[in-house]
């Protein structure tokens, strides 16, 4: 494992009744929590809860789910007030999403970009439990007019930028709001979620970037006005400083991307045995169809095998036989493409906020003789 994913548990910055976090995370920032998921450890189709990285923009909150309220208001015909036992009587679906942080690879623009300095690794996929958020939509009686709906978390702080103590809140247009499988997930992995996922209720909105997914849900807001809060216009915006302000635009659907998994970056293999390499692969526009890998640095490419199929909001495992043909250092590149015809981008769109850098992969290996091989 490289240097910079040394293991260490942390413990400092669990909520009362959050268990301790895996020492296997790689965090990113303690306060607030920010960790990634180790690529090796994402050897199966779910990433396990515990493994699941963690995007915070403040501190956990503390809640208890026999005194916590949803509250449903705005331009509705019957506000509401739910419980979580409400929530949970309620018709319910379980989808399969991967969720991916809007920054993830910022650590490799260049030059630097704003925020928190994530790799490659801030990217997990479980089964959500919940209510479709149309359910509750119909139930409070949304208005026509209705353009946005708002989301809150219990989530709040300082922000400097801002220059205000601030809740996190995040708005969806209504015809997305209104998608059947925009979820009010209360459980993950067939489990109730865990205080750093949200409990007792977390957005989960597929195919978007994790800022969607809103986190210990408080209040639904429907409106007739666009949202303007600071996390909807001022963050998760594409900005470009030498365009101006009115080049900016609004993050939504995840980019297509694939990542390697194994070998890591910087592997010592041999140099005469044959090697699997194994990644994953997803796009928030549509299914991944294709994944391509090169073991010349993006001379030749060859199809890799894809291990899952095909669904809506999830990503697809691949792997490639591989035999070394000569000592040395190589690269090793991966590209995906998805079946609304997106492919990743040899060079990331540099932004200054970092985000959507879903460029195509590199990572090198040294092979070597096996009485070179390091003991």
């Amino acid at each position: 494992m490289a240097d910079d994913e040394v293991k260490a548990r942390h413990t400092s910055n669990n909520a009362p009744g959050d268990a301790p976090y895996d020492a296997r995370l790689i965090v990113v920032s303690e306060e607030p929590l920010n960790a990634e998921t180790p690529l090796a450890e994402q050897s199966g189709l779910l990433t396990p809860t515990p493994l699941f990285y963690a995007r915070n923009h403040f501190a956990i909150p503390a809640l208890a789910s026999d005194s916590w309220r949803l509250r449903v208001g705005g331009a509705v015909e019957c506000p509401l007030t739910l419980t979580y036992d409400d929530l949970r009587a309620l018709p319910a679906k379980t989808l399969t999403v991967t969720l991916e942080c809007a920054g993830n690879g910022r650590a490799g623009l260049h030059p630097p970009a704003e925020g928190e300095p994530w790799k490659y690794a801030a990217v997990s996929t479980a089964a959500w439990t919940g209510v479709p958020l149309r359910t509750v939509l119909d139930l409070a009686g949304a208005h026509p007019q209705v353009v946005e709906v708002r989301f809150r978390g219990a989530d709040s702080g300082y922000v400097a930028a801002a220059q205000a103590h601030i809740s996190f809140e995040r708005s969806l247009p209504i015809a997305e709001a209104t998608n059947d499988d925009v979820l009010l997930a209360y459980q993950m992995n067939g489990e109730p979620l865990p205080p750093r996922h949200g409990f007792p209720l977390r957005l989960v909105v597929p195919g978007w970037y994790g800022m969607a997914a809103v986190k210990w849900l408080t209040e639904i807001t429907a409106s007739l006005e666009p949202f303007t809060g600071f996390y909807q216009a001022d963050r998760y915006i594409m900005a470009h400083p030498e365009r101006g302000d009115a080049s900016a635009r609004p993050l939504t659907t995840m980019g297509v991307r694939s990542l390697i998994v194994s070998p890591a970056n910087q592997a010592t293999l041999p140099a005469n045995e044959p090697q699997i390499i194994r990644g994953l692969a997803w796009s928030g526009a549509a299914p991944v169809e294709r994944v391509e890998v090169s073991t010349d640095g993006g001379v030749a490419w060859e199809a890799a095998e894809l291990l899952d199929a095909a669904t809506p909001y999830a990503w697809r495992r691949w792997r490639l036989s591989w035999q070394p043909k000569r000592r040395g250092s190589i690269s090793i590149r991966s590209r995906a493409f998805d079946a609304a015809g997106n492919t990743q981008p040899d060079e990331a769109e540099w932004n200054r906020l970092g985000y959507c850098n879903n460029a195509v992969q590199t990572i090198s290996v040294q092979l070597v003789m096996p009485d070179h091989f390091p003991t």
